[in-house]
């Protein structure tokens, strides 16, 4: 019986590994622009890098958070970023505060883990 436990525990350990090795991705980076409300995405540039920087500083694998992808929008060819729950996160935090759905969503994410 004992064995079977740590069986399961070891078995536990892998998926936890695996799961922060692969976190489902949730977003792109352009659909969360939309809903930010700013008309064009190339504006993502300046928060994407940032978020991608505090990635590395942190030792999280920049790879496992953030993956291009390539979308045809329009009939051009166009470059986004799916985004796992952290990059999102990140994401947010380091868009431009002066807008106002921006300041409000870094307040959620601030009060989130307070309540």
């Amino acid at each position: 019986m004992l064995r079977l436990f740590d069986y399961l525990e070891e078995v536990i350990a892998t998926e936890r590994i695996s799961q922060l090795n692969n976190p489902p991705m949730l977003y792109t980076a352009s659909e969360i622009m939309q809903e930010l409300g700013y008309p064009e995405s190339s504006l993502a540039q300046e928060p994407l890098d940032r978020a991608m920087h505090a990635c590395a500083a942190l030792q999280i694998p920049v790879n496992y958070n953030f993956k291009k992808v390539y979308l045809f929008k329009d009939g051009e060819m166009i470059t986004d970023w799916q985004l796992s729950e952290l990059a999102t996160y990140l994401f947010m935090i380091n868009c431009n505060p002066l807008n106002p759905v921006v300041a409000k969503a870094q307040l959620i994410f601030m009060m989130k883990d307070r309540v």
